[in-house]
């Protein structure tokens, strides 16, 4: 259809003033749906998987599927701070997290309001509550130490701050298990 469009509003050697915006959206409006394809079925695959080993579908989401999600953004952080800008890669190390959390669920939660008419009901569950409390704590731990250490980030830090996603990780998966439980209610 905008080939028609494109055919009949330009002349030969001579591009139309819409062509690069038009084009431009159509090519980030189709990113955005295969990425969407492509993810469902990386998650349709690790349910898959879950149900065929018996795995928890909340252990394969802390475990495969957030360290699948974060590859990318560790390579180019990463690659961001060896070429000389550190402060770039913190940045998108903090950003692009956020953006993901605040534009994912207060879209979906929007969109959920507004199909629905009524509220969005949340259940309080014991994932929820140690992942809120280790990202605040997390969070504190950024606020204090690293204006303590004059905004210069030691190796020491990292190492801590890995210790802190190690202890998240066992806890939470301990909470998954049923070794023991938080009562979300």
């Amino acid at each position: 259809m905008f080939m028609i469009v494109m055919l009949l509003t330009s002349t030969q050697g001579e591009t139309p003033f819409y062509f690069k915006a038009v084009y431009t959206l159509l090519g980030f409006l189709m990113s955005i749906l295969w990425i969407y394809t492509i993810a469902n079925e990386i998650v349709s695959l690790l349910s898959t998987f879950g149900h065929m080993f018996m795995i928890n579908g909340a252990i394969l989401g802390l475990t495969v599927l957030s360290w699948a999600n974060s590859v990318g953004d560790l390579v180019s952080d990463v690659a961001m701070a060896k070429q000389g800008y550190p402060q770039m890669a913190v940045s998108a190390c903090i950003g692009g997290p956020c953006l993901n959390m605040l534009l994912g669920i207060g879209l979906a939660s929007t969109i959920s309001i507004l199909k629905h008419d009524r509220p969005l009901e949340l259940k309080l569950s014991g994932s929820l509550i140690i992942s809120s409390a280790f990202l605040m704590f997390t969070i504190c731990s950024h606020l204090v130490a690293v204006p303590l250490m004059k905004f210069k980030v030691r190796k020491w830090y990292g190492y801590y701050v890995f210790a802190l996603y190690g202890c998240f990780l066992v806890i939470a998966l301990l909470n998954v298990t049923g070794v023991f439980t938080i009562d979300g209610s």
